[in-house]
This record gives C-alpha cells, sequence and structure tokens, in this order.
C-alpha cells in the first residue's frame, strides 16, 4: 500500500475528467524502442495484399529497402511502411476527384494515425500546443495513450510532423497509400466495409486504439485508412484539381479557403470509407473525430535510441513473440462524505478501495492538507476541513500473471530488463529534445530527468512491469472525485420560530441527545440523533 500526492499519470487522468486544462503532460511508464524490422518483399506490383502472417526480416545498417511490405520502427515509435514509386488509379465516380492515372515518388508513410502519446511526447517539448479539450477526449488519459489525437487543427498537425522531421502527406500519397497500386475502392479491397474492417457507421460509437482492425489494412499494410478518424493532408482543396494534363507527385493548389481532409470518421457512412472520398475544412478548426498521419522521406533521419525495452506477445513488425502476456488488473475507488460539526464546521470523509486483487499495487492522493484517519492495505480514509478540498484520485494496476519474458529489436542486445543498441551508426546524429547524441556508441541517450523519452512504447503497445506488450491486454483502473465541502450555516427560517415544528429555542425536534456529549472521536449526526465516528458518514 502506498500514499503519495499527485503522481504524473494521476495528474493528467483527473485533470481531463474534470475539464481542467489538458496539457497531457505526463504518461504511464512506456518505452519507445527503435530501428527494428523490415520485410523482404517483392518489388511493387499489382497483386494481393501481403499476409499478416508473413515474417518480416533484419534490415540493413545502410536503412531499410524501398519494397512493398518493408517496415521500419521510427524515432517515435510508429511503425513506418513503404510506399514504393510509381503510377496507380488516383479518383472514383466522384465529381471532386474524376479516375486518372498519377504517378507518385518513393516515401515511408506512418503505418498509424498519430497517437495521444505520440502528439504528448511533442507537447512536453514545447514543440507542439494541447489539442482542443473539448474535441479530444482521450487525450491525457492514461488508458487511452494508443487512441488518435483529435482536437487539432491543420497546424497543429503539420507542427508534430516537423518535430519528428516528417511532413503531412499530399492527397495523391495517401490515396495511394489507401488504395495500393490496382487501384481498390477500399483500402482493404473492393468488398463492403463492416464493423470487423474498420470503425465507422457507429460501430463503436467513439474512437478506438489505432490497431484495432487488422483486416481493414490497406495493401501496403497501413491501419485505419477508411474509417476511426479522418485525417488532414498537405493540399489545399480544390474540387478538380490536377484531372486535366495530370502532373507527377502533384502538391495541390498554391492557395485556398480550405484544407483537403481523407478518409472516414467513426459516425461517417459506408460512401465516406471509400478511399477516393474527399472532404475539406476550414485548417483552423479542429473535430473530435480528425486527426493525422505524417511521411517521412528518410527514415534514418535520426539516430538510433541508446537504450529501449523489449517485446512480448506479437511484434510491431507483425511476427510472433515467443509469449503471449495474460494481464489481470485490479479495480479502486474514491468517494466522499461531506457533514457538518456540531458547531457548523464543514468536514468531508474521502473514502479509498481497492479490489479485484492481486495485484496488491495502487496509487492514492487525497486533497493536500487531509489528516489521515484509517490506512491498510485495500482502504484509507482521510479527513478534510476548511480550506482543504480538491482533487482526490486513486490508479490501480495490472500485471502479467504469465510473467512473459521480453525480446529485444534487432540490432539491440538484451541487458536484464533493458535493450542495448550494439549496431553501428545509421550516419544521423539527429536526436528529439529531451535526449543528446552519444558519439562513442553513436546513439541517443536520455537526457538525465528526461523519463517521457524512455517512458514509451511502440503504436498500439503498453509498457506493464519492464515489458512493451500489444494493446489491447487489460486497462489499468483509475477513479477521480472532486471533493467538496458543504455550507454549514444554520438555516434562515425568516425570524419566526413558530413557522415550524422544532423551531422554539431549545427544541431539538425530539430529539433528546446533547451534541456536546459526542467526544473527540465522535461527530453528532442530526439525522440519527446520535453520536458516531467521525469516520462514518452522517446519513442525509
Amino acid at each position: 500500500m502506498k500514499r503519495r500526492f499527485f503522481l504524473s499519470a494521476f495528474l493528467t487522468v483527473s485533470s481531463l475528467i474534470l475539464n481542467a486544462c489538458n496539457l497531457g503532460a505526463a504518461l504511464p511508464t512506456e518505452e519507445l524502442p527503435v530501428i527494428e524490422a523490415s520485410a523482404q518483399a517483392p518489388t511493387e506490383a499489382p497483386t494481393e495484399s501481403l499476409s499478416p502472417t508473413e515474417v518480416v526480416t533484419s534490415i540493413d545498417l545502410a536503412g531499410p529497402p524501398m519494397q512493398v511490405g518493408s517496415k521500419f520502427t521510427y524515432v517515435d515509435g510508429t511503425v513506418l511502411v513503404a510506399v514504393p514509386g510509381g503510377p496507380f488509379t488516383m479518383g472514383y465516380n466522384f465529381d471532386d476527384n474524376p479516375e486518372r492515372i498519377i504517378t507518385v515518388s518513393d516515401f515511408w508513410i506512418y503505418s498509424t494515425e498519430v497517437t495521444n502519446r505520440q502528439y504528448a511526447l511533442c507537447v512536453d517539448a514545447g514543440k507542439c500546443t494541447p489539442p482542443n479539450p473539448e474535441n479530444a477526449a482521450t487525450y491525457g488519459d492514461p488508458n487511452f495513450v494508443n487512441f488518435p489525437v483529435t482536437g487539432v487543427n491543420h497546424t497543429q498537425a503539420g507542427e508534430y510532423c516537423a518535430f519528428v522531421k516528417a511532413r503531412l502527406p499530399t492527397e495523391a500519397e495517401w490515396e495511394k497509400t489507401a488504395r495500393g497500386p490496382d487501384g481498390n475502392v477500399f483500402p482493404w479491397g473492393d468488398g463492403a466495409p463492416n464493423c470487423t474492417l474498420t470503425n465507422f457507421a457507429n460501430c463503436r460509437g467513439k474512437t478506438t486504439s489505432v490497431n484495432d482492425y487488422p483486416d481493414g489494412r490497406s495493401y501496403y499494410e497501413a491501419w485505419d485508412m477508411g474509417g476511426n478518424v479522418r485525417e488532414w493532408v498537405a493540399d489545399w482543396y480544390e474540387p478538380l484539381y490536377n484531372v486535366e494534363n495530370p502532373v507527377a507527385d502533384p502538391l495541390g493548389p498554391a492557395f485556398g479557403e480550405k484544407r483537403s481532409v481523407r478518409s472516414a470518421g467513426y459516425t461517417d457512412s459506408a460512401n465516406a470509407t471509400i478511399s477516393a472520398n474527399r472532404f475539406s475544412l476550414d485548417p483552423s478548426l479542429n473535430l473530435p473525430d480528425l486527426g493525422f498521419r505524417c511521411v517521412v522521406m528518410d527514415p534514418t533521419a535520426f539516430a538510433p535510441w541508446c537504450q529501449v525495452t523489449g517485446y512480448a506477445g506479437t511484434n510491431p513488425d507483425g511476427t510472433p513473440g515467443s509469449c503471449t502476456p495474460q494481464v489481470k488488473c485490479n479495480s479502486v475507488d474514491v468517494s466522499f462524505s461531506p457533514n457538518c460539526s456540531p458547531n457548523n464546521v464543514p468536514y468531508t470523509i474521502v473514502s479509498f478501495s481497492l479490489s479485484d486483487t492481486p495485484p496488491d499495487g495502487w496509487v492514492y492522493s487525497p486533497p493536500i492538507g487531509c489528516t489521515p484517519l484509517e490506512e491498510t492495505s485495500t482502504s484509507a480514509k482521510f479527513l478534510c476541513e476548511p480550506p482543504n478540498s480538491g482533487l482526490a484520485g486513486v490508479v490501480g494496476s495490472c500485471t502479467d500473471t504469465k510473467k512473459c519474458v521480453s525480446t529485444c529489436p534487432v540490432n539491440y542486445t538484451k541487458d536484464g530488463d533493458k535493450c542495448i543498441w550494439n549496431g553501428g551508426s545509421y550516419g544521423s546524429r539527429e536526436c528529439l529534445p529531451g535526449s543528446t547524441y552519444d558519439p562513442l556508441t553513436q546513439c541517443c541517450a536520455a537526457d538525465p530527468g528526461s523519463e517521457t523519452i524512455l517512458e514509451l512504447c511502440p503504436a498500439g503497445y503498453y509498457y506493464l512491469e519492464g515489458v512493451c506488450v500489444p494493446n489491447p491486454i487489460g486497462l489499468v483502473k483509475f477513479d477521480v472525485a472532486n471533493v467538496l465541502l458543504d455550507s454549514c450555516a444554520p438555516p434562515d427560517d425568516g425570524g419566526d420560530p413558530g413557522d415550524d415544528p422544532g423551531d422554539d429555542p431549545g427544541d431539538s425536534g425530539g430529539c433528546t441527545v446533547d451534541p456536546a456529549s459526542c467526544n473527540q472521536s465522535q461527530i453528532f449526526c442530526a439525522s440519527t440523533c446520535s453520536c458516531i465516528s467521525i469516520t462514518q458518514g452522517c446519513p442525509p
């Protein structure tokens, strides 16, 4: 049993729920792995999509090959997928996107939408501004770190991409990633959408984790390109841009009033999931179903991390792990009971409880200044008196009952619970803010105190007991309450003691117990006409 004042993770959760300033500054302990594996697959040709079970082989230090199926774990934990250049069928039977052949050059694109956790890394570094809390209900909540960030406008999306030496995709790049070289109608092919392929038409009624729909991946194995949230792209919107005499690598109009938006949101109809479908929006606006992903031209733009966390279960490149975690989480609760003392002084009893153990780990935090009354391994009570009111919260824990041992990415050597870089240089000395390039080991080491960088797992993974485990595997429970103190001023009855029974001076309404008879560990409860323990709540 532990007691301490607000942990960073709990502060983030409670501020979100109580509609305070949502900064997303602290997330649960999760580590960020680096350069990983890529596939050895044939160069691009109009063929069927890769099987999710295909093994992805290790990369060369010169960088991953630009070919279909090649993957690379990037600096912020996302898995990049390769999109080789060439022509593809862009457009459909839409007035603002008629069918034509467009050619684009090679590029790497985020396989998932940018997550809450990744965006918070940029906010913590001072390079991004927090999303609009009204349209980012899951941001800052440790249970939703792998959900797509929403509530960001076009500028904010571009700032994040710039933070990781990337950019927003053009409409042509986005559509090729979604459709593949054959011009599939939907990311998964030509079959109609359903709730097993994508999050649309209120199948779930809210956003979901960025890796919840493996069967809905595109030809290049990009996730959620036909649902979950819409996505900003780089182009200004123009209905018939690049239709007559189309050029290669189109960048969009030079200016405009609205920016183009692609993909579909979780409430959109089936028509919106068609990969050629287009939307447009004022770039200064943000929505609860609008996020983004980035395009990277050089996957080795950053030096590798010197230390990362290993994986248990399915690896980020899609290969199976040697052990599948079996996760169990406990439950927690916080409640409070406001009361008044015999002298009309307000106070409240705040109670915390832990259940469904093991695991036994939990952390609770009463408002600052409250006095402990009782603390056990599964419960705690505090007395809060003026001016000690405010947030109270409790966070539980999870454990892997199978105790899987982690394995390390390629070019890393296992050292205890950590994976240490041993792969030489990628030729870059760039590091994210909060980390420093080590010329001896040719990798990026987190600066002292920069836990945010060290405590990240890849997109779609959670940190649990020293290992990155796939999501979903069980979520940490939490509860928060805004502890209030009642107004204990005597009621004003208009100065007429005869209006109501029991209003005469000295009349206790039939109660014969003298409040002064209560001892120091008791309070007088008028509703029961009795002295009760101070740890109990007085019934209304």
